[in-house]
């Protein structure tokens, strides 16, 4: 996935989340979080959590390439998480299949708490790719700054996400410099693979030092940290933003009264049949 080196994670388009008051995403990713923590024995209840999210990146109209990555991974995740937390559980709950390779009797039991372990690690960090494409870098500091949070702790990660993308892009110019000279930068042999990165994490760490003190230069002389801060275009939250929290409020809230209540959406098809 190739990202932007002036907006980092940052993907542009024109979407009902984007247009969405950066402060209401991160409720979002906080909501998310805590229904996931709720639900993580239970993976028949949160799997809401993860089509929720999923319904949002499509709403967010972002690249098919990152959808792609974010279920792809997800699927791998998912096999291996499957195959760790049913062995802990094998002789608890109702057989369902036998797994041969592994020797592995699958349950119910395992299988739910397995699912709900799997979306307790999937969900956060898909809310949070879905924070960090939808919001700007410039936006992200003035939401630090609205919720009273330190400032300079906002503009430090505001300043990560901005060199990041930067970062690759320079290792990327030196090593196709370096190759263009002959010097050789991998090797199958791990040891000479040590001695390769010298020619290339040297002049990388040279030229982000640079950087970094170019970047420290601007903050001087543009005043940084001197006298109250304004902004070319302040947040507004507008009526949009509060139907969204509350109905993003609602949803998630509900899933936690539910799983908290010792609703399961697996017993719930059981007791169906």
């Amino acid at each position: 996935m190739e990202l932007s080196g002036e907006i980092g994670l940052y993907y542009e388009a024109d979407s009902v989340i984007h247009r969405l008051d950066p402060r209401v995403k991160l409720a979002w990713f906080i909501l998310a979080l805590a229904a996931s923590i709720a639900t993580q024995f239970d993976g028949s209840v949160g799997v809401f959590v993860f089509i929720s999210l999923i319904v949002g990146i499509i709403l967010a109209r972002l690249s098919l390439a990152r959808l792609l990555i974010t279920i792809t991974y997800s699927v791998v995740f998912f096999i291996v998480t499957i195959l760790v937390w049913a062995s802990f559980y094998q002789n608890v709950g109702r057989p369902l299949f036998y797994i041969g390779f592994a020797n592995l009797v699958v349950t119910d039991v395992g299988l739910l708490v397995g699912t709900g372990k799997f979306f307790l690690i999937v969900n956060p960090i898909t809310a949070m790719l879905l924070f960090f494409s939808t919001v700007k870098p410039y936006d992200l500091v003035q939401t630090f700054d609205k919720l009273r949070l330190p400032y300079k702790a906002g503009f430090t990660l505001f300043l990560s996400l901005r060199l990041l993308p930067i970062t690759f892009r320079e290792l990327k110019e030196i090593i196709d410099v370096q190759k263009s000279r002959g010097i050789e930068v991998d090797s199958p042999n791990p040891v000479k693979r040590i001695a390769y990165t010298i020619p290339v994490f040297v002049p990388l760490i040279i030229r982000i030092m640079s950087i970094t003190w170019e970047t420290a230069i601007t903050l001087m002389v543009r005043g940084f940290g001197a006298g109250k801060r304004s902004y070319m275009k302040p947040l507004k939250w507008c009526r949009r933003d509060m139907i969204a929290l509350v109905v993003l409020a609602v949803f998630y809230l509900s899933v936690i009264a539910v799983k908290l209540a010792g609703f399961s959406t697996y017993a719930y098809v059981e007791g169906l049949r």
